[in-house]
């Protein structure tokens, strides 16, 4: 890039010797035909080396892009879920896509606008002055205004850049849950509604961004405007200067070559300002995100427990999501190893937010929790997540193979494999694909029904033994029989692990050492299915309702 840009301020110099020489009396072919041919081989070089330069600094921007997304996403894996759960997904798909490549734009471009505007547009100067003091004087007698004009630009540049950043982040969660959620579009038939919110958040979008386009277009006809008035300057004062013999006519045409070249370092001003100033507005918001820290995380001495026999006390635990509505008061339980625990309750009693509590997936508001004999905050996370297997309550599934979603990347062995699709009697759905385990299920697995994509994601929580292992609600969009069949299974594997099921089916629950009924964020009753159907009145009115549908097969 250097050698590119002494190139630059060579190719005028020789201009200048050509012109003198065309304007003597004898002119020499010869040494015109070599200023030629020098001019020549100068440009083919320059061209050369702008290629490479362009690949190697522009690279350099694409590793530092790769790099800064590459650390986002990590990071953005290491947050917890209270910030997805205040955080929109547009917001954090906005920081991983455009503000990246704004940035990255910054970094690249504006390193060669900082080479060219010291190295080119500081040389260039130092020539022109001492080739005419005051022709140079004269000549930037406009150029004051452009670097003003170019500072309010900028300025209104990083305000437009920012809220049409903030529009598109908008724009891209719109979209993105309107994809998410096209079905109940379609059954409802909400495209016109739906159409009209993504319009206007469109056009929200076009109209803040085209503020932001009118600035930049704005910049280049008065950049054009003031740099034609310094070339005016120079013809008009510089042909005085040449009638009068101070300058030579090779040396006005020079001159004029320089102002030429001295155009793109005073211009790159501006540009590198509109990069720098949108690289700055974008990196402040990836900053954003990678300051959040997670308020779950391990402590700087984590305890270290060569096993974990998978007791779980709780001791007059509860938990808000941070509001200031509990959503669990004084919650005390003890859980022995390798018991067989049932949760029940009325929806929203705070079933699934206090097994989310056991993998430590949000932090404990009051009271504790104790893993074996461990407070669960001075556990390594990895640690105790390794022996902790969680189903939650939604079935997510990817966009890959059946063999995917339940191996996730492990290594198992086939007689595994094929016991945990038996327990979660998989068999008979498996060989019905088309390509079996191989068979891709589609986006959030929208090929498989709603009971498929649940025993599915079933395999994926038991392929692996844990000592606790945790279904939030597993049989729900099951037929009676199909989940009577995986109960009974299920109850017959791994004995020696902590089962904690949640089911508004009691007679899932029916099996398990112990059953804890919920309602509004507090233990209500328990004890065994016997005792409760005598003991509790919810559970007994449940059980009945629920015996007299499964018998008239409602």
């Amino acid at each position: 890039m250097i050698i590119v840009d002494g190139a630059q301020l060579i190719i005028p110099q020789v201009i200048k010797t050509a012109v003198d020489t065309l304007t003597t009396p004898h002119i020499d072919r010869y040494v015109l035909v070599i200023q030629c041919l020098f001019i020549a081989g100068l440009g083919i070089a320059m061209a050369i080396l702008r290629y490479w330069w362009r690949i190697l600094l522009m690279g350099s921007a694409r590793d530092v892009e790769k790099g800064i997304r590459d650390d986002l996403f990590r990071h953005i894996l290491e947050l917890d879920s209270a910030y997805f759960d205040r955080m929109k997904t547009g917001d954090i798909m906005a920081h991983a896509t455009s503000d990246i490549a704004h940035v990255r734009m910054a970094f690249g471009f504006g390193v060669i606008v900082l080479v060219d505007t010291i190295l080119l547009g500081g040389t260039t100067l130092g020539i022109m002055i001492w080739t005419d003091p005051k022709l140079t004087a004269l000549a930037m007698i406009p150029m004051p205004f452009l670097i003003l004009l170019t500072k309010h630009l900028g300025k209104k540049m990083h305000t437009f850049h920012n809220t049409a950043q903030e529009s598109f982040s908008q724009l891209t969660e719109q979209i993105r849950e309107s994809f998410f959620g096209i079905r109940v579009i379609k059954v409802f038939n909400f495209e016109k509604t739906i159409g009209q919110k993504v319009d206007q958040a469109s056009t929200d979008y076009f109209k803040k961004n085209l503020k932001r386009a009118f600035v930049s277009a704005l910049l280049r006809p008065m950049l054009g405007l003031f740099f034609n008035m310094s070339s005016l300057i120079i013809i008009f004062y510089g042909g005085f200067l040449v009638m009068k013999q101070h300058l030579t006519p090779g040396e006005l045409v020079a001159f004029l070559q320089y102002m030429n070249v001295l155009a793109w370092p005073i211009i790159a001003i501006g540009w590198m300002t509109n990069l720098f100033q949108r690289g700055m507005a974008s990196l402040k918001r990836i900053n954003g995100l990678l300051d959040a820290n997670p308020s779950v995380q391990s402590p700087k001495s984590p305890a270290r427990p060569s096993t974990i026999k998978g007791r779980i006390r709780f001791n007059r635990a509860g938990f808000s999501y941070g509001q200031k509505h509990a959503v669990l008061s004084n919650i005390t339980m003890d859980i022995s190893p390798g018991t067989r625990i049932g949760i029940t309750g009325p929806p929203g009693s705070g079933k699934t937010s206090l097994v989310q509590l056991i993998p430590r997936l949000y932090n404990l508001d009051t009271g504790s929790l104790f893993i074996d004999d461990h407070e669960i905050s001075s556990l390594d996370l990895d640690l105790l997540r390794e022996h902790i297997a969680f189903m939650p309550q939604e079935s997510f599934l990817f966009s890959g193979t059946l063999e995917e979603n339940i191996l996730m990347g492990r290594e198992i062995e086939k007689e595994r494999l094929k016991k945990i699709i038996h327990a979660c009697d998989l068999v008979t759905t498996i060989k019905a694909m088309p390509e079996g385990l191989k068979t891709v299920v589609g986006e959030r697995g929208v090929t498989l029904s709603g009971g498929q994509k649940q025993r599915v994601a079933m395999a994926r929580t038991l392929i692996i033994d844990k000592q606790i292992i945790i279904l939030d609600d597993p049989i729900s969009q099951l037929d009676t029989h199909t989940a009577q069949t995986i109960i009974s299974r299920l109850n017959k594997m791994n004995p020696r692990a902590t089962f904690i099921t949640i089911s508004h089916r009691l007679s899932a629950l029916a099996a398990c050492d112990w059953i804890y009924i919920m309602d509004k964020g507090v233990i209500t009753g328990q004890g065994r299915h016997e005792e409760l159907i005598d003991a509790n009145q919810f559970y007994k009115d449940s059980f009945r309702v629920q015996q007299f549908e499964e018998a008239h097969g409602s």
